[in-house]
């Protein structure tokens, strides 16, 4: 929408704010209001807390996979109180989606109608420091990947799953409080919310790698581990990067990528569950380099 600029006799300037906005968070005048500049946007914002944001469904058609789906998406919007409705029995799809998120919870069932909230009320804070969790908790997943994988081999499906559940969470819930409009900085917003993405994406490669090693048990050399090695020492780079940036990390960075490359052309491996994991590893540290653009994006 736009507005027209009205200048003021003692030379002041001001513009009508929609009047929408203003009953949907509980203005009046008088009322404080924060106003960021951005270059050439301005961001006007409100501590006042908005009205619990409602959503009912009816999932009459939709698979068990799909319910999952449609309560992960609205967690993630930012939605508070979601009531579903549905002929058949959708308990257990539930109780699975609500395991891969954070505060939620189905506190009611009544014939058909399912009803959850968020018991967070709300309270969404220290979002870099969520970031900065994910970050290295993406790490230290493919850590105890490479650990499991070359040398202890105890891990099983099950405990793989719940490990890579808990990666997801954080991402879901940062990508909740981003939607909820809880960063001033609309550009480090967009940013953060693509990188948890991003972070969840390299995550799930990580569990694919680690999945296929759990069930086809390939034979691995001392050159596949290495790469793998290198693979995460470019994630670990790309975290760096973010806090510490720097033209030579950058290099650094693109030079580890080229030599996972190169080094995974090199391989000899006949078991093609092991070429499996190769691919896997690349994709690692191909993804991981593509965590630049982002960082530039939000330290330029």
């Amino acid at each position: 929408m736009k507005r027209n600029i009205i200048k003021q006799a003692n030379q002041a300037y001001t513009i009508t704010l929609p009047i929408k906005w203003i009953r949907e968070n509980k203005l009046d005048r008088g009322s404080e209001i924060d106003v960021s500049v951005n270059e050439k946007s301005l961001l006007i914002s409100t501590s006042n807390p908005n009205e619990t944001r409602k959503v009912s469904l009816n999932l009459d058609d939709v698979s068990g996979r799909t319910v999952r789906n449609h309560i992960l998406s609205l967690y993630a919007k930012g939605v508070d109180e979601i009531t579903l409705l549905s002929e058949k029995d959708i308990s257990s799809e539930i109780a699975l989606a609500l395991n891969n998120i954070i505060g939620f919870a189905l506190i009611s069932k009544e014939k058909n109608k399912y009803h959850i909230v968020d018991l967070n009320a709300g309270s969404y804070q220290h979002l870099d420091e969520i970031f900065k969790r994910v970050f290295q908790m993406t790490i230290l997943f493919y850590e105890s990947a490479i650990k499991d994988i070359f040398k202890d081999q105890k891990e099983t499906l099950e405990s793989l799953k719940t490990r890579d559940t808990e990666v997801n969470k954080f991402c879901l819930y940062l990508q909740r409080a981003i939607n909820k409009s809880l960063y001033n900085d609309v550009i480090r917003s967009r940013v953060i919310f693509t990188y948890s993405f991003a972070l969840e994406k390299i995550s799930d490669e990580i569990e694919r790698l680690w999945r296929t090693n759990i069930k086809y048990s390939p034979k691995k050399s001392k050159e596949l581990k290495s790469l793998a090695e290198l693979s995460k020492e470019g994630l670990e780079e790309a975290y760096d990067l973010f806090y510490r940036p720097s033209p030579e990390m950058i290099d650094k960075i693109y030079e580890k990528r080229e030599k996972v490359r190169e080094n995974s052309i090199k391989l000899r491996i006949k078991d093609p569950n092991a070429h499996r994991m190769v691919r896997h590893i690349v994709k690692i540290i191909e993804d991981a380099a593509d965590l630049i653009h982002l960082t530039i994006m939000i330290n330029s």
